[in-house]
This record gives structure tokens, sequence and C-alpha cells, in this order.
């Protein structure tokens, strides 16, 4: 195999995934999460198998190898306790292909192959947002949704796809800022950006709005201390706009409802009750196995034991990424996942180059970090590999 056909491969693989990924209910079925990990692991076997046959390959690594190993040496640890070891394995699988697919992106992937894949990233945000407007105007048929009158294009639910949402809008504002300017490739930006934004809102996540406002103060405070001013200013400017249009000429009764919900002192007054209740069960999980947890991917059977009282229904997740992490994996796990997120963001963040894709990358990861505080956006498969390219591209060596 010539190294032309080999990164030939490599990127037609990685572009695959990126497309295919978020096409149907966010890979969070069967069919497309096996289809997702046939590919990724085909190309990450295609790399191993190309490095141990060429000579003087260097492998390259990074800082975070340590807490990577460790997490994975918990979640294998977690497996030997497991309560449901099939369920367990499972979740072995797609935590390595995960940690294959940053490795791969680490090592394999130079800066101009990273932009063609944030080009494509930005195109299929827009895509999506697009034809989830469609759905929302009921142009096309929007089944699957829950709930039925919230936007979620591909994605089963509205929190979700604005996870997806999350991780793409920071590197196309990037991307609108960047400098020499590029027009068209800006002027690309931009319009996508304009519908993502809407939709975004439109959507109606609370987490996301939250959690993506925080993290774009977070990015105004490092432009500012840049000293980043002129377009950036423009760029900030349209994004108020198109929020205040959004909200005046589209729905505002339905997302001031929304708003109103989420400080609802009511009770039973929405899902963040019903959150805090699963979180309350999450805790007692954890408490009862504090160090091995119930076994990675294991939530969903350990938790019927602990379900405190008025909460009706199944809970498959915790809506808490950090707390389902405690509770499959324990403690130590849970700390080593902090510290993973928390050195890949400020790392991205002390980016000294405005226009680097890394400081995108690092305001998404951010902001889905803080999202996963209420959601479960980490075990959506087509956020979560989106997530770990995010992760590859911000802690790769500078070239």
């Amino acid at each position: 195999m010539t190294e032309k056909i080999y990164k030939r491969i490599l990127w037609l693989g990685m572009a695959f995934l990126i497309v295919f990924s978020p096409l149907w209910k966010g890979g969070a079925r069967t069919w497309p999460l096996t289809i997702i990990m046939l590919v990724a692991y085909a190309l990450i076997f295609t790399w191993l198998w190309r490095a141990n046959n060429a000579e003087h390959y260097k492998f390259k690594s990074t800082f975070i190898g340590i807490p990577i190993f460790l997490f994975a040496a918990l979640a294998i640890i977690s497996c030997f306790f497991s309560i449901y070891k099939y369920d367990s394995l499972y979740g072995m699988i797609k935590l390595f292909c995960y940690i294959g697919i940053y490795y791969l992106v680490v090592n394999e992937f130079d800066r101009e192959t990273i932009k063609r894949i944030l080009y494509i990233v930005i195109g299929m945000g827009a895509l999506l947002s697009i034809y989830g407007l469609m759905q929302y105007l009921n142009l096309l048929n929007h089944s699957w949704w829950d709930p039925k009158d919230l936007i979620a294009a591909t994605f089963v639910n509205h929190n979700h796809f604005s996870g997806y949402l999350e991780l793409v809008i920071p590197v196309t504002v990037i991307l609108v800022m960047k400098k020499p300017p590029s027009t068209a490739r800006q002027l690309f930006a931009f319009s996508a950006l304009v519908v993502m934004i809407m939709v975004f809102i439109l959507a109606q996540s609370r987490g996301a709005w939250v959690s993506l406002t925080i993290s774009f103060l977070a990015l105004a405070c490092i432009l500012a201390k840049k000293k980043e001013g002129g377009v950036k200013k423009i760029v900030i400017l349209a994004l108020v706009v198109i929020a205040i249009v959004s909200l005046v000429y589209f729905g505002r009764d339905v997302i001031s409802e929304r708003i109103a919900g989420s400080v609802s002192a009511e009770p039973a007054g929405g899902s963040f009750a019903t959150r805090l209740k699963i979180w309350q069960g999450a805790l007692d999980m954890i408490r009862h196995s504090p160090i091995a947890g119930t076994g990675i991917g294991t939530f969903a059977w350990g938790f019927p034991r602990y379900r405190p009282e008025g909460l009706n229904g199944l809970a498959n997740f915790a809506h808490n990424d950090y707390l389902e992490t405690a509770c499959d994996m324990g403690m130590p796990a849970l700390l080593v996942m902090l510290w993973l997120i928390t050195a890949v963001i400020k790392t991205g963040i002390r980016e000294e180059n405005f226009n680097s894709y890394r400081l995108g990358c690092a305001i998404g990861v951010l902001s889905l970090s803080i999202h996963a505080l209420s959601d479960f956006n980490f075990h959506i498969p087509a956020n979560m590999l989106l997530f770990t390219v995010y992760l590859a591209i911000i802690m790769k060596a500078r070239e």
C-alpha cells in the first residue's frame, strides 16, 4: 500500500464517520453504532498495521496519555465487578474505539487534513440545522422526535442535537474571525453560523443555552485579553442580532415558557424535577460502590435498586455524565475524567493564536463538558466521536 493510498483511506474513512454518525438518530441505535465502530476500528487497525510495518515509525503521544491510560485501566477493573458483564464488554469496545480514534488523529492527521475535517463538520452542522428547521415548520416528517415540538433534526432528542451544535458553533465562530480573511470560506462559515445559531435557540435546550453562553463568555474574555477587535466585535454583534431576531420572530412564547419552566419551583414541574430524583438515586449508587462502581455501561441495570420514591419509569442514563461515570466505574474514574477534561480545556484556551482551530475546539469541549452536568451527550455516538476528534486536535503536537 502506497503512502498516498494509505492517507486517502484514512481521510475518506474519517470523513465518512463525521458525515454518517449524526445522520441516524446521532448513532444512538444498534445498527448505526455498529457501522460507526466497524469503520472506526478498520481505520485504527489500518493505522496500527501500517505503523508496525514502517521503519522507524515514531508514535506521537500527548501529556494526557496518563489520564487516558488510568481511565482505561479503571474501566477494565470495573468490568471484574460488573453486575452485567455483557454491557460492560460493550462499553469497553466503545471506549477503546474512542481512544483509538484519538491517537489516530494525533499521529496521522496533519494541519490541512484537520482543516478539511472541520469544514465537513461545519457543513454538517448547517445541513442538519436546515433540515431541522424544515421539520420545525412542518415541511418534513419528524415522527421520531422527543419531545415532538422541539427541534431535534436527525437526533431523537433536542438536547443531543443542541449538544452537537455546541461543538460546531464555536469552531465556526473562529473561522468567521480568521485572518487573513478568505472571503469564500468566511462567507460560507458566516452563512452556516446564522442558520445554526437560529436553530440552536429554537431547539430550546436549556442546558445547552446555559453551557454555550458560559463558553462564549469565556471566548469573549480570551479575545479581550488578546485585545482582538474589529471583525470580532462585528461577529459578536451579529450573533446578538441573530439571537434577538430568532426570539422575536420565531416561537418567543414557547421559548419564554421554557425559561420560566427552568426556574419553576413546582416539584413536578418538568424534567428538572425528574433529574433531581435520578441524581438522588445515582448518589445512593455511588455511596454503595464508591471504588469500582457497578461496571462500565451498567447504570441502567444498577439504578432500579436505588430508584427514589415518586420516580416513575425507567432511567437508562443518569442525565449527568459525571455522576454516571462514578456510578459505573467509581469515584477514582470520575477524578481521572475531570483531570483529563480540565487539562484539555486549559491547553486549548491558552492557545496564543486566536485564529487557531484549537481555540474553537476548546470552547466546544468546554460547552459540552458543562452541558454534561445535566445530560448524557457523552453517550451519544455522534457527539462523543466529534468530542474525541476535538480532544485530539487540541492536544496534537504543534506542526
